[in-house]
């Protein structure tokens, strides 16, 4: 048992254990769980789950795939649908889609071609080719714009190769935010089968996020007129879901509904990528 003069001796040093052990805790505080301590932290409020450096700001940029890859080639794999009751004869289309990427420096090249496997629809839709140009005024806004040519490997009576014109700006406010919007122009080339045809134009904007580097989803509204003269535009919202998951492959998930028709308009894609460099 203690002596009384031992007990006075362990009584400050205690104290002054508990004293330095606050100090300390109070140094190690790090309010957004990165690892780095606050008072170390340049990033202070950088989102739980991002990787980070010593100075406990993000070391991977959170930018989707081709908004950044400057020297790479991709592939993507598409199967879903497609729904249109404004024509009997097209109703639901099920569709696989094949789309090579080629990005070198800020320019991009893409292939998209499809093939449609309903019975009265069945084989290849029209192929598109893309060439984009990417600029970057700042590290928080890219704008592209491209050209690009449809080609009527359809088998449609009256198809014929129309020309698209692309634009699109992405901003990024803050860490993980993404802010877009875009222009795309068609010049349509077809014969007037079944009625008067038009040029057409479609709006879009919406707004995404990185939960972490891997895990992005978007929202996002789009107009967008038909190449029917007497058909009505389409009002429509739409939801993308990105994983990466490994540095090589990546999948996604789109689906899209009009929401100002009696008549029902959606589709729905689920995407396989692969990264070959």
């Amino acid at each position: 048992m203690p002596t009384i003069k031992e007990v006075m001796m362990i009584k400050p040093f205690c104290i002054a254990l508990l004293l330095t052990g606050s100090l300390c805790a109070k140094e190690i505080t790090d309010m957004d769980f990165d690892g780095v301590p606050d008072t170390l932290d340049e990033c202070p409020n950088t989102p739980f789950l991002h990787q980070v450096n010593a100075r406990g700001c993000t070391t991977v940029e959170l930018r989707l795939p081709d908004e950044t890859d400057h020297d790479s080639m991709t592939m993507t794999l598409s199967s879903g649908y497609q729904n249109n009751d404004d024509l009997p004869s097209y109703l639901k289309q099920y569709r696989t889609k094949v789309q090579l990427n080629y990005y070198h420096n800020d320019w991009a090249y893409s292939v998209r071609t499809s093939y449609n496997a309903r019975e009265e629809n069945e084989g290849f839709g029209d192929t598109t080719l893309k060439v984009r140009k990417r600029f970057s005024p700042s590290d928080d806004l890219r704008l592209n714009l491209g050209v690009g040519i449809k080609l009527p490997t359809y088998d449609y009576p009256g198809n014929r190769t129309d020309y698209k014109l692309y634009s699109s700006l992405y901003y990024y406010p803050a860490e993980g935010l993404s802010f877009f919007g875009g222009f795309n122009y068609t010049f349509i080339q077809d014969k007037e089968v079944m009625g008067p045809l038009q040029n057409k134009s479609n709006f879009f904007v919406g707004t995404g996020y990185f939960f972490t580097h891997s895990l992005y989803a978007n929202l996002g509204y789009a107009y967008e007129q038909s190449k029917y003269v007497d058909e009505h535009s389409e009002h429509s919202l739409s939801v993308t879901l990105f994983y990466q998951i490994t540095a090589e492959w990546f999948t996604s998930v789109y689906y899209k509904q009009d929401i100002m028709d009696e008549d029902f308009h959606d589709e729905f894609y689920f995407n396989l990528g692969y990264k070959f460099w």
